[in-house]
């Protein structure tokens, strides 16, 4: 296999993963986490790295739907070019640099930036937790943020917050707000929050 033995920027973009070989001739299955992202444009550099380690940079390809699974997509990339070179490369993430990408409105966020904020929420006057988003997926129709809230005995649960206006309506670098609607919370926070 043949890369560049760049390491991602440190203004890298986490756009995606793979998710493992399609077919024979070197072709990834990828997930993203922005499926309609146009990110991932063929001549651009994409960097990948696993667990923090750099595993070099490619120029994609090809970037092609997967039929009938939605948030899939095939990825070609040039040195990738047969199945054994594309196991390899599984649970690596997919990033890009930020340079390279339009610039953003001042009431747009790239999801993966709230990776690691509290997720917050104003409720009789006082601001209160909900946990701290730890990832994204999609269940075909919207995004949604993965939160992690530990109860204080440190039992952790996970619960989904879909990613519309109605209900994050405000990100910053310190945290994600949010307004939900009754029943929309675990019943463990329910309770509490």
């Amino acid at each position: 296999m043949t890369r560049r033995p760049d390491a991602p920027p440190a203004s890298a973009l986490v756009v995606g993963y793979v998710a493992g070989a399609h077919g024979i001739h070197g072709a990834l299955r990828i997930h993203l986490h922005d499926p309609d992202s146009v990110a991932l444009a063929p001549g651009r550099a994409l960097y990948l790295r696993r667990e923090g380690a750099a595993l070099g940079s490619f120029e994609v390809i090809a970037v092609e739907p997967v039929p009938g699974k939605p948030g899939r997509r095939r990825l070609r990339l040039r040195g990738v070019a047969d199945r054994d070179a594309a196991e390899a490369l599984r649970g690596a993430e997919l990033c890009i640099d930020r340079a390279e990408l339009p610039p953003l409105r001042d009431d747009e966020f790239y999801l993966a930036d709230a990776i690691g904020l509290p997720v917050e929420r104003e409720r009789d006057g006082r601001i209160e937790s909900l946990g701290e988003i730890v990832g994204l997926t999609s269940n075909g129709v919207q995004d949604l943020f993965e939160v992690r809230w530990r109860e204080p005995g440190g039992r952790a649960h996970t619960w989904l917050l879909p990613v519309l206006p109605a209900i994050v309506v405000e990100v910053t670098a310190e945290r994600v707000r949010v307004d939900l609607p009754h029943g929309m919370l675990p019943d463990v926070l329910e309770g509490d929050a």
